[in-house]
């Protein structure tokens, strides 16, 4: 299944605000912590952004994350 972080590292080259995202969080480490609960991917990384990213990334990582489910959902459409 395709990952949040997978699909905003193919993001990079973009010319665009998801672009200049993808490159923000890519500078960061992707080291969180691990939880034992079942992870919430958007939880995650909403919280990723809100700690590490500049206040108007919020708005543009909301974006990337309708552009990821349906990347996402294409993806599974195609495996079956």
């Amino acid at each position: 299944m395709l990952k949040f972080e997978e699909w905003l590292n193919a993001q990079q080259s973009r010319q665009d605000l998801i672009g200049d995202l993808a490159r923000t969080l890519g500078k960061q480490s992707g080291a969180e912590s691990v939880s034992r609960r079942k992870p919430d991917e958007h939880k995650n990384w909403a919280d990723i952004v809100i700690k590490t990213a500049r206040p108007d990334h919020v708005a543009v990582f909301n974006e990337a994350w309708q552009e990821f489910l349906l990347a996402r959902e294409a993806t599974k459409e195609s495996l079956a």
